[in-house]
């Protein structure tokens, strides 16, 4: 039974039953488990459809590929949500990079970050798929920590910019960034506050300085 309010969707153009919002989820997650368990070659529609504990058909009613369910898990796993810098004011710069970071890295059930990671290393046999967590993640997480550093060079944190395309500011970002996505590929665990705060204080803030 789909939850209380919940309204069944029938997909344009196709007939038979309204699909159920509450068995969407659960295929959904399902699919979002085994991609970061193992990437993209890791999730099958077999796979998602036994452990969603419903019949392959009934995935396949959804979604035609395993492409479009991956592109449908990455974004119900929140990959697609928007990424903003966490602006707190003058004096209060690393606070703010940890802020913002850790918001990067998604709810404790399903981690944006540990998603990602399983899925870049094997995404550069499926170039479509790495353009979307690059569009949808690495570029959005590259332009919220930008512009935690924009308003701390205008507020005076920071000294202004200069040559942007090649300034250590970007080169700051650019390592974050890295370690980041890369840390459970690394260690083999999940990231966590401390790993966070590790990156703001042993490489952002000194690349900055």
């Amino acid at each position: 039974m789909p939850p209380p309010g919940a309204q069944l969707r029938r997909p344009p153009g196709v007939s038979g039953p309204p699909r159920d919002p509450a068995r969407d989820a659960q295929i959904l997650r399902a699919a979002t488990e085994l991609l970061a368990e193992g990437g993209y070659p890791a999730l099958t529609m077999d796979k998602a459809a036994a452990r969603a504990g419903v019949g392959k058909a009934t995935v396949y009613r959804r979604w035609p590929s395993r492409a479009e369910l991956a592109a449908e898990a990455l974004s119900h796993a929140g990959l697609a949500d928007d990424v903003v810098p966490v602006v707190l004011g003058s004096g209060r710069l690393r606070e703010e990079l940890l802020a913002t970071l850790a918001s990067t890295t998604g709810s404790q059930n399903t981690s944006r970050v540990d998603l990602v990671s399983a899925l870049l290393d094997t995404a550069r046999q499926e170039p479509e798929l790495c353009s979307l967590i690059r569009k949808r993640y690495v570029d959005s997480l590259h332009q919220a920590l930008a512009g935690v550093l924009d308003h701390a060079a205008q507020r005076g944190d920071l000294p202004p910019r200069r040559n942007p395309p090649q300034d250590g500011r970007t080169i700051a970002v650019s390592a974050a960034i890295a370690l980041l996505v890369h840390w459970g590929v690394v260690h083999d665990r999940p990231i966590s506050d401390d790993d966070i705060a590790q990156i703001v204080d042993g490489v952002l803030l000194p690349l900055l300085r």
